[in-house]
C-alpha cells in the first residue's frame, strides 16, 4: 500500500516548489526545437487579499454574523479504542486526542474540509455548503458554531451543484473553498463577517485531464495555500487512480502542474496542507482514502517522504470516511495534524476528529 519511491520523490519536489509556475510535462527544448511558452504567473494571496475582503464583506470591521451556537456532544475514544489507534502510529508519533462528535441538529454532519484559523480555532466546511467553527482546548475540539455559505449575490448557496464544498484553506481570516460538481474556488472573508461573507470567485478549474472529462464527483477535494501565497488544488480522481494536482494562475484559471499526487495503490487524494518550517523548508501533508464493502473506509495520512512518515487507518481501528486535514507546526519542532471524517449525514457513519503529533 506504500506509494512508489519515484512518485513520492516527484510529489515532494512539487511540495517544496511553492513558487514554481504550472506547466504540463513535456520534452525539453533543444537545438532546432522551439522553446516552450513562458508559464503563466501564479495567483498570489498578498496581491489579492484586499480585493477579496472588499468583495466579500459589505462593512469592513463588522462583527461576525450568521454563525449560531451548535449543540454538540464531544466524546473521547475509550481506552481500548485509543490503544488500538495508538498501536498504528510510527515511532516518534503520538496520539494528541481522538473524539466522536454528535449533535441533535440535522444540519451538523458531512464535514469535508478542515483548516486551522488560528491557535484556538478550527474551521470546517460541510458538503452541503455549511461552516462549522470549533474552539480548541489544546488539541481538542470544544464549543462550536454553525452557519451556511452565501454566493456573490448574498443568497445562500443551494443545490448540490452550487454548494458541494470539499476543500478548505484559511489565511488571515479569509477562507478559500474548492467545490465539486461546478469545479471552482471561491473566497470568503469569514474572519470579518462570519457566515455573512459573500463568495468572491477566485478561479474556475479544469473539467478535463489529458483529454478526458472528469466525473463531477471526482473533483477538487484538496486545496492548500502555500507559504509563498499561491493556491494549489488536487482532484480526487481523473483517469484510473490518478489524482492530478494544479495551481491557480493570476488570470483566474486552474492549470495542471504535470505531476500527480503520490497515491498509495487503490487510494485517492482527499485533502492536503502545506506549512512553512524553520529554515525555509515547505512541508506538504496529504490525506488519501479508499472504501470497499469488505474492508470499509481506509485512510493513509502522509507527512514526509519516508515510510515512517505515514499512518494507515483501517479496521480494527475505529475509522470512517476521513476527508479533512489541518496542520500546525509546534514549538517542539513536531507537527500537529488533525483529520476529520465526513459521515455523509448518515446515522450509519461517524463524525470523528483525530489529532496526532508527529516528528519531522
Amino acid at each position: 500500500m506504500n506509494p512508489s519511491l519515484h512518485a513520492l520523490s516527484a510529489i515532494w519536489l512539487l511540495a517544496l516548489s511553492g513558487c514554481t509556475a504550472p506547466a504540463e510535462a513535456g520534452e525539453p527544448a533543444g537545438a532546432g526545437t522551439p522553446a516552450q511558452a513562458p508559464a503563466p504567473a501564479l495567483w498570489n494571496f498578498e496581491a489579492s487579499q484586499d480585493a477579496v475582503r472588499s468583495g466579500s464583506c459589505d462593512e469592513s470591521g463588522a462583527p461576525m454574523r450568521g454563525l449560531l451556537a451548535l449543540q454538540l456532544s464531544i466524546v473521547a475514544l475509550n481506552a481500548k479504542q485509543a490503544e488500538v489507534l495508538t498501536a498504528r502510529l510510527p515511532d516518534g508519533a503520538s496520539l494528541a486526542g481522538a473524539w466522536e462528535l454528535t449533535s441533535p441538529d440535522p444540519n451538523f454532519g458531512g464535514l469535508s474540509g478542515l483548516a486551522l484559523e488560528d491557535e484556538t480555532t478550527l474551521l470546517a466546511i460541510t458538503d452541503a455548503g455549511g461552516w462549522v467553527r470549533f474552539g480548541l482546548d489544546g488539541a481538542a475540539p470544544s464549543a462550536a458554531t454553525i452557519g451556511y455559505m452565501r454566493g456573490a449575490d448574498g443568497r445562500f448557496l443551494s443545490g448540490k451543484t452550487e454548494n458541494d464544498a470539499e476543500g478548505l484553506t484559511v489565511r488571515d481570516g479569509i477562507a478559500f473553498v474548492s467545490f465539486e460538481r461546478d469545479f471552482r474556488i471561491e473566497a470568503f472573508d469569514t474572519g470579518t463577517c462570519g457566515a455573512s461573507a459573500k463568495a468572491v470567485e477566485i478561479a474556475s478549474l479544469p473539467s478535463t485531464y489529458r483529454g478526458r472529462g472528469i466525473d463531477a464527483n471526482k473533483g477538487p477535494e484538496a486545496l492548500t495555500l502555500t507559504p509563498a501565497g499561491s493556491l494549489r488544488f488536487g482532484f480526487e480522481g481523473a483517469t484510473g487512480s490518478t489524482s492530478p494536482l494544479g495551481d491557480v494562475t493570476a488570470s483566474g484559471t486552474g492549470e495542471w502542474s504535470g505531476i500527480p499526487a503520490a497515491n498509495p495503490d487503490g487510494f485517492a487524494l482527499v485533502a492536503m496542507d502545506t506549512i512553512g518550517l524553520a529554515g525555509g523548508e515547505t512541508r506538504g501533508i496529504y490525506l488519501y482514502r479508499a472504501f470497499d464493502p469488505l474492508r470499509g473506509a481506509r485512510s493513509v495520512l502522509v507527512w514526509g517522504p519516508d515510510e515512517d512518515d505515514q499512518l494507515t487507518l483501517s479496521r480494527p481501528v475505529m475509522t470512517d470516511n476521513f476527508e479533512g486535514l489541518a496542520a500546525r507546526a509546534l514549538e517542539t519542532g513536531d507537527l500537529r495534524l488533525w483529520i476529520v471524517s465526513d459521515n455523509n449525514f448518515s446515522e450509519m457513519q461517524r463524525t470523528l476528529i483525530y489529532a496526532f503529533d508527529v516528528p519531522l
